[in-house]
């Protein structure tokens, strides 16, 4: 029961919040400036709410510290990164586009922790993984220049989940090897710093309101509170990954629905259920 309660708190967190950044970036940023700097500020409301992290469990630290560093900044470098594409693209891709793009975070999940996390690979995964890309290719009309090439923020989302999937297998790594609270603040805590140091050097400067930042911050922490929650709950990663993608059909009509985002829809939606039979395959 618990289990299950924790996969509906994770998908109604996980549609919540891009449907609301979606939101704000086509009604409320038309030039689409200071991304860089409101994906700190969201981070930042993100890392002062995980101090409530140590109710579910206590804060300890264990395990080589070099060790722990490198895993941090990990993930600091590659979740600042899947930050920045993604707040930039988000204004120019659908919000359900954007939800099955950054599903590339999947198979990248899958593969690395094979490699590094002892977890399996099987031929099934990889026919998902192939789906999944097929599903890509089908919703990606809107953004398509030539037969094999695409525009530039759907390479962004594209890049986010790449980078997305490599910051969660460093984040997962943290976590057995310091503990779930101690883990996930330090992959918190370190993508905050990276993208404040980089919103330090490119001088970018947000424009949304106090509340407008404050509401997308709680959002993404609740979302992300949702996915630690189901880590580490189920306690397979590669599993998680794969049910959690039933969000894409859910956000594609949500999107329809509250953004009307509805142009090409049924084509739309079959790519999300092919990309969703793929990504059920990699569980």
């Amino acid at each position: 029961m618990l289990i299950f309660f924790s996969y509906i708190f994770y998908f109604v967190a996980a549609s919540a919040s891009p449907l609301q950044r979606r939101w704000l970036a086509t009604k409320k940023n038309i030039d689409n400036e200071g991304q860089i700097h409101f994906a700190f500020q969201v981070t930042f409301i993100t890392v002062i709410l995980s101090l409530l992290l140590p109710l579910f469990e206590p804060f300890y630290i264990q395990g080589n510290i070099y060790y722990l560093i490198g895993l941090s900044l990990v993930c600091g470098l590659f979740g600042a990164g899947y930050f920045i594409f993604s707040y930039i693209a988000q204004k120019h891709v659908e919000a359900g586009v954007s939800s099955l793009i950054s599903n590339i975070y999947t198979p990248i999940t899958i593969v690395l922790a094979t490699i590094f996390l002892n977890e399996k690979l099987t031929l099934i995964q990889i026919l998902g993984t192939v789906l999944l890309l097929i599903g890509m290719l089908i919703v990606s009309k809107k953004h398509k220049i030539g037969k094999f090439k695409f525009d530039r923020y759907f390479i962004f989302m594209i890049l986010s989940g790449v980078m997305l999937g490599v910051c969660l297998v460093a984040e997962r790594a943290l976590m057995k090897i310091t503990g779930f609270t101690a883990g996930i603040m330090f992959s918190w805590w370190a993508q905050c710093i990276f993208l404040g140091l980089i919103t330090l050097i490119t001088h970018n400067k947000s424009v949304y309101s106090k509340k407008d930042i404050t509401i997308t911050g709680v959002l993404r922490f609740l979302q992300s509170l949702s996915w630690v929650i189901l880590i580490f709950v189920v306690g397979n990663l590669s599993l998680v990954s794969a049910i959690t993608t039933f969000k894409v059909v859910i956000i594609f009509i949500a999107g329809a629905i509250f953004l009307k985002e509805r142009e090409d829809l049924s084509i739309k939606i079959l790519g999300s259920l092919i990309a969703l039979v793929g990504l059920l395959l990699m569980k």
